[in-house]
């Protein structure tokens, strides 16, 4: 990468490294920065510690990794489709592993919160197979990929209204999951992400050079020795999990894989080596921006993170639906 694009992450991370202690000082109880800074490096120091410590950084970790994963998913999409209304909550994934997550849910009483990733990677990858079969017309048609995903989107979230309407037992869990939050997000959740979003985003970035590729008409990138319907299968794979794995401890969010991706590309152009790591950072500290003003905006009431990302993303996907040319 250029000088400029090195000091562009590197501003990126020095700012999510100084959101992370703003946010842990916001809750019900508030808690200046010095004594913030003072736990993190001393946990037993106060009940402050314990506060930051048990509660606090746990669901800011799980916020990063969250944003960063949707961030990225949501570019690997709009690689592999060359859509720019391209994300894992329009074209049906997010959707797709709610789906299974709430049937698990009400399936099996006491669901482990360790098997949500795996459920949820499921869920995402049958939503994502389903629009990909519908899309499929001797290749993979950009244009058909996105309409597709919208009506399979529809149709998913149809059928968990159904059910929920028609359940009548263990609906509790399944709707406070599916409300989108990081509320009462443990070291357990933080744990459970964190495998799938290094794996995941490692691979991400190491497909840098694939996903430059399928910017240009498949005849030129085949022509350049790229298998460009191999290659659009396995950038999907990865957007899947880093999809899943997201819902998986977050509930559904929306909008965050569609607008950062679009914020990226303002500060870096269309070269995927840039674009990915930028895409993770602006991810994660969106995420971690919102549910801060979502437990401070009317505290002592919460608003669940996913009800933020929907009001600023549902404008801008508004603004690119009218830009769009499908």
């Amino acid at each position: 990468m250029r000088k400029r694009d090195v000091g562009l992450v590197a501003g990126l991370a020095l700012l999510l490294v100084i959101i992370v202690p703003l946010s842990a000082c916001f809750g019900d109880v508030k808690i200046p920065v010095s004594q913030v800074w003072e736990a993190f490096f001393n946990r037993k120091s106060s009940l402050n510690g314990e506060i930051v410590w048990e509660y606090r950084l746990p669901r800011i970790l799980v916020g990063l990794f969250v944003g960063a994963n949707l961030a990225v998913s949501g570019a690997l999409l709009q690689a592999v489709t060359q859509n720019p209304l391209a994300a894992p909550n329009v074209i049906g994934m997010t959707a797709g592993a709610s789906l299974f997550a709430v049937l698990a849910l009400l399936i099996i009483p006491h669901f482990p919160v360790s098997g949500l990733p795996f459920v949820t990677f499921f869920g995402a990858l049958f939503a994502g197979l389903c629009v990909y079969a519908f899309a499929w017309k001797k290749g993979m048609d950009k244009g058909r990929f996105a309409l597709s995903g919208i009506a399979f989107d529809a149709l998913f979230q149809a059928v968990i209204t159904g059910i929920l309407v028609f359940a009548t037992k263990g609906i509790d869990a399944a709707v406070i999951w599916l409300a989108g939050s990081l509320w009462g997000r443990t070291w357990e959740h933080v744990f459970l992400i964190v495998p799938w979003s290094v794996i995941g985003l490692g691979f991400a970035y190491l497909c840098y050079r694939r996903m430059n590729v399928l910017q240009l008409h498949d005849d030129v990138a085949a022509s350049l020795g790229l298998r460009v319907q191999a290659a659009r299968f396995l950038i999907f794979l990865i957007a899947v999990g880093l999809c899943g794995s997201a819902v998986a401890v977050s509930g559904p969010i929306g909008f965050v894989g569609l607008v950062i991706p679009h914020l990226a590309r303002l500060l870096t152009r269309a070269d995927y080596q840039r674009l990915i790591p930028v895409s993770a950072l602006l991810g994660a500290i969106l995420m971690i921006s919102a549910d801060t003003a979502g437990r401070t905006i009317a505290a002592p009431i919460e608003i669940p993170v996913g009800i933020l990302t929907a009001f600023l993303g549902a404008p801008y996907f508004l603004f690119l639906l009218r830009r769009a040319k499908l």
